[in-house]
């Protein structure tokens, strides 16, 4: 298949336009080969998911994080971005980053996010710009935080580095839970705009300190489960997407290390 037709239909799907400003998203490497037949989808280009992706023989590597955020000065081994991009060129495998234009796109990150936590109702969570990077939505029915605590550890992989965090004790395990907000990634900094959605449960990643506090005074449930936790589902959806698209494509997903 002609890497021209894979392109298009990701930015149909995720408009690289809609990433947010200063976020490289795009085709960081070009293919070494004119047709594709194998790709290989994963949440960060890392030196092991490369070599997995190239000892697999995909010709394309489609990222969630963008692996060049700012120019290279040199190219070395000793630079891990560096190290990454000299492994693909050496193999002709191919780059694409999807990041935060996936993020906010129509079944992308973070409507499965939504939609894997059981989430109805999903809409985008207003007062957030455009374009809007979380969602909000109702559970089918309230229940207390200490089981919404279980959904998300039933539901999402949260271990290792991704291990759930939260401030015990504020709100209660017992409060009841209804309304929540989710956002892949670090997305506490839309802490008051899910409270202005009054939203009973926040969920997203890489929360501070200081922030755990804030929700806690202000009584919503600031959940913590793990970057690669909220993300990898969504990253999932996209290579089953690419598979149902392309059905003359082997496309597989690369978990890495969560």
């Amino acid at each position: 298949m002609n890497l021209a037709e894979i392109l298009a239909y990701l930015r149909e799907i995720a408009p690289e336009e809609s990433a947010y400003e200063n976020d490289p998203v795009g085709l960081h490497i070009e293919p070494g080969v004119p047709e594709i037949t194998r790709v290989a989808v994963c949440l960060d280009a890392t030196l092991p998911v490369v070599e997995q992706a190239v000892a697999g023989g995909s010709q394309l590597v489609i990222a969630h994080h963008p692996l060049i955020y700012h120019p290279l000065r040199r190219l070395s081994a000793d630079i891990p971005s560096a190290a990454v991009a000299m492994a693909l060129v050496r193999a002709q495998v191919g780059l694409y980053a999807m990041h935060t234009n996936w993020d906010t796109a129509d079944g992308g990150i973070n409507d499965t996010l939504a939609q894997v936590l059981g989430l109805v109702n999903i809409r985008r969570l207003r007062g957030t710009g455009a374009p809007s990077l979380a969602r909000i939505g109702e559970l089918a029915k309230a229940i207390p935080l200490r089981d919404v605590v279980k959904l998300i550890e039933e539901h999402l992989v949260c271990r290792g580095t991704s291990a759930l965090r939260r401030l015990v004790g504020r709100p209660p395990d017992e409060k009841s839970i209804s309304r929540v907000a989710v956002c892949g990634g670090a997305g506490a900094f839309l802490l008051p705009e899910a409270l202005g959605e009054k939203a009973d449960a926040f969920i997203t990643s890489d929360v501070r300190h200081h922030e755990f506090l804030d929700a806690g005074a202000a009584g919503i449930a600031l959940i913590d489960a793990g970057h690669a936790a909220t993300e990898t589902p969504g990253m999932r959806r996209l290579a089953e997407k690419i598979g149902a698209r392309f059905p003359e494509l082997t496309v597989s997903f690369l978990p890495g290390d969560l």
